[in-house]
């Protein structure tokens, strides 16, 4: 029989349980990351600094770590000196118990996931060489962010440059998106290259935030947090908030927290170290990330980025080759000019809130003329370190054709002709006086440079007879009124009745249909417009088809068409050696039409959960219905080419979000290997996949974005992608490749008839690297001295064993090899074969290697 409880008695067990719950939590101390993120570029008020300096010497327990844009400290030095010289002293201080530390030292505070590996390597390189200049005895142990600013391939990077730890958490800016929790407080997170950093991972009890759809519960250390987290074995929770500069509000907790404030270092070193961890192989789909995929500004800022980066390390390949065969200056103050113009334009706010206006501007106007900026040193370099001095009356022009890839490549040469040349017929001569195939219209020609591995070779161009075409053209008309354009390893068949898009494509060699039509058509446009109710395609209407090239080596063909009652071009473009397809894209919408899940305009809200900008089956999408056997999608991000695990890209919550950015491509390919197709992107966007959804490219998104911006489509959609149907999975079908070729192509560079050219080789070649390597080359630069040049390889698809580097000539003898990190320090000497010629050296799968090579000589007449 059970007794009955007075109401006292009650209320004092619940008191005693409670309080021994407190007692028994209360050596579980908690850690909190307080700081500031921002600078002169996000947000950084003017004297900001002095009150940073004025609040930490009013609150001596408190520390904090900085997030602040490396450029901001130029300013800071002669706008605000005693906030500077407090800044100065305090980064002399090198110890763990330090109160201060730069936790993000890149150059333009970059997302990362959106920008190629290179890009990422100079971010953290030209970061650190800004503060290294203002602070000299700064230290670099911790990589934090307050941005989803992350990426796989980051555990390799940080370690090269010296950093120890780094954390995933970024609790009170997740309009971008977060990572993926992990059980306990610590974690090695694994790169792709199987590196290993000591990491401070999202607590599996770290959830979401109800009501908000920015933030964890771990932005405020709230006891929900801390409590959730000591009963998931977490001895010592951290939080974290790194707040606006601009704030002016002191420690984020008060003054009176129960949390201690501390420094990444000094928790990792002091308190976190001593707790067990796990290995987490942490993939590219586990930062979940979501910006305003298929607007019209996003779109802008992509392909400027992207234009500048491939242009920029396909320059400073051709000007090393120039220094090392010609004997040109490095001119390194100049890159250094155009790399941080580029680094600024990767900007994370250009990328997430692009509409945002800074002193009458918006973040796209910035990324234009930073762009721009980068893209006329670019041609200025050129200009100045290859061009000979105008020759109007000279009869011959000379082509240098520079190629920045470890392998020989054979590719199309697009050139207008110089003003001597115009309204000529043009023979293309090759290094021993044979005339070569052309292909010329009007004052375009085109023809096939074959240029050796990290090279170049030099053409002639001059007047000549008509060039009769060797070979049959590469586009007919079918009897039933279709197009087909045919090389020997292609077959697309395109139908003006289905708005010019593509019914068949197949890989000649062994006569396979590559699409599943009942999803869709090639490149058909399909998308839902929220205001007519309805999906629209561009299948809908048909389409008037113009051949604007079509010889042998080239052909080319424009489809003007419709979707839902706006004018679209697009060109195809296929040439006589590659599988590869182009596509531009240019849509001229009419009366801005809405395209997306739903209306928001009127009541579109920052907590709302749903939103219709996540959701991309209702984008406009560019389709690619590979057959329904390519199951296995496999895709790139910077340094890393990963299988996905996802399912499908569908979601439409904040707390549903999914990584599906396509970076440079994504593949589907067969199980078996045996065939497949790639999609490449000319710029960062966003791909579609799913079970009863055909793969797609992002095309237009018209709507509401983040923070109720307009992303309604104001003027013209202009894109560009690429097709690449091949054998094999995307390592044996050379995927890694195509995408090389579409994105940093053969260099062509107009060059006057340089003197004594019989005495001068019209061809060179640095070096070649192993074929069976599966190696790429990331970049080739000069040192600013020209005493050695700076290779850096990426192991995209080979093994661990040691493959060779074969120089075109010998070394000197003092000549001197060796494997740096990124920050400079050697790692290794690579020990030069007795001939002076090669060496040898292995890499990690998916891993970096960077080798200053010493004692390469020039010959003047090269």
């Amino acid at each position: 029989m059970y007794k009955l409880v007075s109401l006292k008695k009650i209320l004092f067990i619940v008191f005693i349980a409670a309080m021994g719950k407190v007692l028994a939590q209360s050596s579980h101390q908690a850690y909190f990351i307080d700081g500031f993120h921002g600078g002169i570029w996000g947000h950084f008020p003017y004297q900001y600094s002095s009150f940073m300096a004025k609040e930490m010497i009013n609150h001596p327990a408190w520390k904090i770590n900085l997030e602040i844009e490396p450029v901001t400290w130029d300013s800071i030095e002669s706008l605000d000196p005693p906030g500077y010289h407090f800044f100065k002293t305090a980064f002399a201080d090198t110890t763990a118990d330090a109160r201060i530390e730069y936790v993000n030292p890149t150059y333009g505070q970059s997302y990362l996931f959106n920008i190629s590996g290179e890009s990422i390597i100079r971010q953290f390189y030209y970061g650190m060489q800004t503060l290294r200049a203002h602070f000299a005895a700064i230290r670099f142990s911790t990589y934090s962010s307050e941005e989803p600013c992350f990426t796989s391939a980051l555990p390799g990077i940080l370690q090269s440059y010296g950093l120890q730890y780094a954390s995933l958490k970024n609790p009170n800016t997740c309009w971008g998106g977060y990572t993926a929790t992990h059980s306990g407080a610590l974690v090695n997170w694994i790169g792709p290259d199987g590196s290993s950093i000591l990491t401070v991972p999202r607590y599996t009890s770290e959830v979401l935030q109800n009501g908000s759809t920015w933030q964890t519960i771990a932005w405020k250390n709230s006891p929900q947090y801390i409590n959730a987290a000591v009963s998931d074995g977490i001895i010592h929770p951290v939080g974290m908030c790194l707040q606006d500069a601009g704030w002016t509000g002191g420690p984020w907790l008060g003054k009176s927290a129960a949390s201690q404030y501390t420094t990444w270092s000094d928790y990792m070193t002091h308190v976190a170290d001593r707790d067990p961890k796990e290995n987490w192989q942490l993939s590219q789909e586990d930062i979940k990330v979501s910006l305003v995929w298929g607007g019209q500004i996003l779109q802008r800022v992509a392909a400027a980025v992207r234009k500048t980066e491939n242009k920029l390390i396909n320059l400073e390949s051709a000007l090393t080759l120039e220094a090392v065969f010609q004997g040109k200056p490095w001119p390194g103050q100049a890159l250094d000019n155009a790399w941080k113009n580029l680094l600024l334009s990767q900007h994370h706010d250009t990328w997430i809130v692009p509409n945002n206006r800074k002193y009458g501007k918006n973040w796209w106007d910035y990324v234009h003329a930073w762009t721009d900026t980068a893209l006329r040193i670019s041609d200025s370099l050129l200009a100045s370190t290859l061009t000979l001095p105008d020759r109007k009356t000279s009869k011959a022009q000379y082509v240098r054709v520079f190629n920045g890839a470890g392998r020989q490549r054979k590719g199309l040469i697009t050139i207008t002709l110089p003003e001597p040349l115009k309204g000529k017929y043009i023979e293309v001569l090759d290094g021993n006086h044979n005339r070569i195939a052309t292909q010329q219209k009007a004052d375009t020609i085109y023809f096939y440079a074959k240029v050796p591995p990290l090279g170049y070779t030099t053409y002639q161009l001059s007047a000549g007879k008509q060039n009769s075409r060797s070979g049959r053209s590469l586009i007919k008309r079918a009897p039933d009124g279709n197009y087909i354009m045919e090389n020997a390893y292609i077959r697309l068949e395109l139908n003006p009745g289905k708005g010019g898009a593509i019914s068949s494509l197949k890989l000649k060699a062994d006569n396979i249909e590559l699409l599943d039509t009942t999803k869709g058509m090639l490149g058909e446009l399909k998308g839902y417009f929220y205001e007519q109710r309805k999906f629209r395609s561009s299948t809908e209407m048909p389409a008037a088809i113009e051949v604007l090239e079509n010889g042998p080596l080239t052909a080319k063909l424009k489809i003007k068409g419709h979707i839902a009652g706006s004018p679209f071009e697009k060109t195809l473009e296929i040439s006589k050696g590659s599988q590869l397809i182009r596509a531009r894209l240019l849509i001229n919408w009419k009366d801005k039409p809405g395209i997306g899940k739903f209306d928001e305009r009127g009541h579109f809200k920052n907590q709302n959960l749903v939103k219709a900008f996540y959701d991309s089956r209702y984008k406009l999408q560019t389709l690619v219905p590979v057959r329904e056997d390519c199951t296995e999608l496999y895709r790139d991000a910077p340094f890393d080419i990963f299988k996905s695990r996802q399912s499908n890209t569908f979601y439409d919550r904040w707390d549903s979000i999914k990584n599906d950015v396509l970076l440079h491509w994504v593949d589907l390919s067969q199980p078996g290997g045996q065939y497949g197709i790639s999609l490449l992107s000319g710029a960062t966007t966003s791909y579609i996949n799913g079970p009863g959804w055909p793969l797609g490219l992002t095309t237009q998104y018209s709507g509401i974005g983040l923070f109720g911006a307009d992303y309604f489509a104001q003027g013209p959609t202009n894109l560009s992608y690429a097709i690449f149907p091949h054998a094999g999975n995307w390592k044996t079908g050379a995927v890694v490749g195509a995408s090389e070729d579409y994105n940093k192509p053969l260099l062509p560079v107009l060059i006057n008839a340089p003197e004594r050219l019989s005495q001068r080789k019209t061809t060179a070649s640095l070096l070649e690297i192993d074929a069976e390597s599966g190696w790429e080359v990331s970049s080739l630069q000069s040192s600013n001295d020209g005493s050695s040049v700076i290779l850096r390889l990426w192991n995209a698809s080979g093994d661990n064993q040691p493959h060779s580097i074969q120089f075109s000539r010998p070394l000197s003898k003092k000549a001197s090899i060796a494997t740096v990190q990124l920050n400079g320090n050697q790692i290794s000497t690579l020990a030069v074969a007795s001939d002076m010629r090669s060496v040898q050296t292995s890499i990690p799968p998916k891993g970096i290697q960077t080798i200053v090579i010493k004692g390469i000589t020039y010959d003047p007449l090269l």
